[in-house]
């Protein structure tokens, strides 16, 4: 399930789903929140009462001081309060909500997209989805910004003044009560009909910039191949150029919108300062009240002055997050069944029962009715051209994929009945072209198992004849590859998949032309290795060059999804039939 619409309220539960796992911190931190909003109402006030008692003292003399001096301590009170609550809050919501949530949108985020399947991922762009996880990630901060440290505080401000104004003078309470809605109303549509189709526009079009960036710099080596810099750095500025308009028409958007809402904060600003003249003149309000007014509207214009920004933020915010929501809301497309068992493994049996499979969105159809069973602990080659279908049978064991209709087996046990990291955790693989991380030797060799200590990895580095380079290098096990490798040639790369597969020691081992990037020389050492690993193992072992498995117990000839021939090396060859023909091709060879 892929582009699922996501709204502004999905977004808005993705956050909550969050914060509601710590529900005492939030409480501490709405209640701190609530205390600095009451503080914000008494300073006003507390000034309004302080310039009549002074008009007093001035006209009357002293008999006032005591009161001046009262509201003076309130004042000083109320502003050390404040900002003691302000740093306070900051301190409890960074450290135990924003920052440890941030960390987890991310965590869940690489969680889930790690478990999407093997067609996802083909399908996907490694360097767009690290954008993705990377701008939602800071797309969570800036929504729990604005929330708590703008929205929140101008909601209670909002119930605080507005009750006391209401309290004291009705109209004016509910004047400023109306039009402070009204504010927020209206900035709400501008932005909701404005500012977010072009905040998701922008979105794409940073999705894109990183995706563009990644691919160019993942396959530097073929651009250096062909002398192509120059005709990457015109892809990629048409890329970028791209983003910087779709960038200045978001800001341009939020601009001509500040402009609207300032207009708006202006009339706000008159009519409420226009309306405490004239009960000043009425001799409804003191000169002190018409002061507190005057300080409430300054307060809360600090917090309303930018909440057009903010709605935009808020708003953008939200679209940054959409992608990093919908993979949370995504359906793993090779689920594990929730009682589904750990796979246990007696003898490595493996059998196809009448197997149908096409590849997602592909509807191309590799096996009809597939039937096979390859008894445990024996060794079979794969053979026959690309295509079919050799490469999908081992896949489909390692459930990369499920099948339409029919059953795969291990030892009886239906593998969609198992736990995927219990399958895979008892099949090693040996790729043709493995892919190694960028970490050291050691890392890669001893990432086949948990349980592996540096006598094990070197154990296994001497049996896959990576010893030897290994020695030369000056950091020897601690030597990083470089990102997928690249550090390594190609025959390094493979002595330390094979080692990695000594190292995890599984009870069903597939190989993947595994010495097809190895020199005469290695490749004699490798297979006497080779012999070590398959050792009471069921192996499969999908072969280009048919030299490597005359040993093997049985060969199945693929074609078109289909096993047009099926016996040992010798059976085969007696037979004369399609593997005898390819054999005397590549002889001929």
């Amino acid at each position: 399930m892929e582009n699922i619409p996501i709204s502004f309220r999905q977004v808005s539960h993705f956050v909550w789903s969050y914060y509601r796992k710590y529900p005492f911190w939030v409480m501490v931190v709405t209640i701190s929140l609530m205390g600095q909003a009451a503080l914000e109402v008494v300073l006003p006030y507390a000034v309004g009462k302080l310039i009549d008692y002074i008009s007093v003292t001035k006209i009357a003399g002293v008999e006032a001081l005591p009161e001046v001096f009262h509201w003076l301590a309130v004042i000083a009170a109320a502003g050390l309060g404040f900002h003691f609550l302000h740093i306070g809050t900051h301190f409890v919501y960074d450290w135990f909500l924003k920052f440890p949530l941030m960390r987890n949108v991310g965590v869940d985020a690489f969680y889930k997209v790690q478990r999407f399947s093997t067609d996802w991922h083909v399908n996907s762009f490694a360097g767009a989805i690290v954008t993705k996880i990377k701008r939602g990630k800071s797309a969570f901060e800036v929504y729990s910004d604005e929330f708590y440290i703008n929205f929140l505080p101008l909601f209670f401000l909002i119930i605080g003044m507005t009750s006391f104004l209401i309290f004291k003078w009705k109209f004016l309470g509910l004047f400023f009560a109306g039009v402070a809605i009204i504010y927020a109303i209206i900035s709400t549509l501008l932005v909701s009909k404005y500012v977010s189709p072009i905040s998701r526009k922008a979105a794409i079009a940073d999705t894109a910039y990183g995706a563009a960036l990644a691919d160019a710099l993942t396959c530097n080596a073929v651009v250096k191949m062909f002398g192509n810099e120059a005709r990457e750095d015109r892809r990629f500025f048409t890329v970028a150029q791209h983003w910087m308009l779709t960038l200045w028409r978001r800001y341009m958007t939020g601009n001509l919108i500040s402009l609207v809402q300032n207009i708006l904060m202006t009339a706000l600003k008159i009519s409420l300062f226009s309306l405490a003249v004239w009960m000043w003149y009425r001799g409804r309000a003191s000169v002190g009240e018409v002061v507190f007014i005057i300080g409430t509207y300054n307060v809360l214009q600090a917090y309303l002055r930018d909440i057009g920004d903010r709605i935009r933020t808020l708003q953008q915010s939200v679209n940054d997050m959409e992608e990093v929501v919908e993979y949370s809301l995504m359906e793993l497309q090779v689920p594990d069944l929730t009682d589904a068992k750990a796979l246990r493994i007696e003898r490595g049996e493996i059998r196809f029962q009448k197997v149908h499979f096409e590849y997602p969105q592909q509807h191309r159809k590799v096996y009809n009715e597939l039937n096979v069973t390859i008894p445990g602990r024996q060794k079979v080659a794969l053979v026959g051209r690309s295509g079919s279908g050799k490469s999908t049978f081992v896949k489909l064991i390692q459930r990369l994929y499920d099948v339409q209709s029919g059953e795969i087996l291990i030892d009886g046990q239906n593998i969609t009945q198992i736990t995927q990291e219990s399958l895979r955790k008892n099949i090693s693989l040996v790729p043709q072209d493995p892919l190694l991380f960028h970490r050291t030797i050691a890392e890669n060799i001893g990432y086949g198992s948990t349980q592996v200590n540096q006598e094990m990895i070197e154990s296994a580095a001497k049996k896959a004849h990576a010893y030897e380079f290994i020695a030369r290098l000056p950091n020897l096990y601690k030597t990083l590859v470089g990102e997928r490798g690249v550090k390594l040639s190609g025959g390094e790369r493979q002595r330390i998949a094979i080692a990695r597969a000594i190292v995890a020691n599984a009870p069903i081992l597939i190989l993947d032309e595994a010495t097809s990037s190895l020199d005469t020389e290695s490749e004699k050492y490798i297979q006497a290795a080779m012999h070590h690993l398959l050792a009471k193992k069921t192996a499969i072992i999908i072969a280009h060059r048919l030299s490597t498995i005359q040993e093997v117990d049985r060969i199945l000839v693929f074609e078109d999804g289909k096993i047009i021939e099926d016996g040992s090396f010798a059976e085969l060859i007696a037979k004369g039939e399609v593997f005898a023909k390819m054999w005397k091709l590549q002889k001929i060879d």
